[in-house]
């Protein structure tokens, strides 16, 4: 399944650039509803570019069809990005811990000034979730559940960003 995301986010471009490769920043996320605390595997940074490697746990209550397909304790995944600070883009993949072979995801975003200090975080992805006649369900659930996190993660980085003056 194909997705995107347009997030408007309250902060210039540069600040926000900043907190997402900011390994303090992955700390507020554990704010989020249905999401446990993150633990940042990893950061590199070589060339004008990051790689971030972050685990999550899903925490939340899953809906019916995804819960078909997917045991709710195995929900733990790494998101492996790499931000180029020159073209203000970032590449994600989404690799599992458990069901590697029944889910997959992957994409980028982009981050675009919108003039008074605002910045819309632009993603495109596919999210494919491999298990017969629920697998689309699925991923209409997840995908769901994708965008509110992206929602009430830019919520958070907008108040990061305050809190943490440049």
């Amino acid at each position: 399944m194909r997705f995107t995301v347009d997030q408007p986010i309250t902060a210039p471009l540069a600040r926000v650039e900043q907190a997402f490769v900011d390994s303090r920043f992955y700390e507020t996320l554990a704010q989020m509803p249905n999401v446990g605390e993150p633990d940042v595997l990893e950061r590199t940074e070589q060339d004008g570019k990051i790689r971030l490697r972050v685990r999550f746990a899903f925490t939340g209550d899953l809906a019916a069809p995804a819960r078909r397909v997917l045991d709710p304790a195995k929900l733990t995944w790494v998101v492996d990005s790499t931000a180029d600070l020159s073209t203000h883009r970032t590449t994600f993949k989404m690799l599992p811990d458990h069901y590697g072979d029944r889910l997959e995801c992957a994409g980028a975003y982009t981050l675009v000034p919108d003039g008074g200090g605002t910045t819309v975080q632009r993603m495109e992805g596919d999210l494919k979730v491999n298990y017969p006649i629920v697998g689309r369900l699925a991923e209409r659930g997840i995908v769901l559940g994708l965008k509110q996190n992206v929602a009430e993660e830019a919520r958070l980085l907008e108040r990061w960003v305050v809190d943490n003056p440049a």
